[in-house]
């Protein structure tokens, strides 16, 4: 069984972004007043797509 790494990361430059490809945990949290959330995605959201639960997405990376 891998161990999973969690890593926080503070996006508090206008000009700094974040690229988080496939099979990546994310929570978006702290947003600033006039903050901006930018997502850009192949595909057209479909929420039976998404894994809303940290351990069952736990449970499917270990499954790899």
């Amino acid at each position: 069984m891998m161990a999973l790494k969690r890593k926080t990361i503070q996006l508090n430059r206008p000009y700094n972004g974040l690229i988080i490809v496939p099979g990546i945990w994310r929570e978006l949290s702290n947003f600033s007043s006039g903050s901006i959330c930018l997502v850009l995605a192949s595909e057209v959201y479909k929420i039976k797509d998404y894994i809303r639960d940290y351990s069952l997405f736990e449970d499917l990376k270990n499954e790899r």
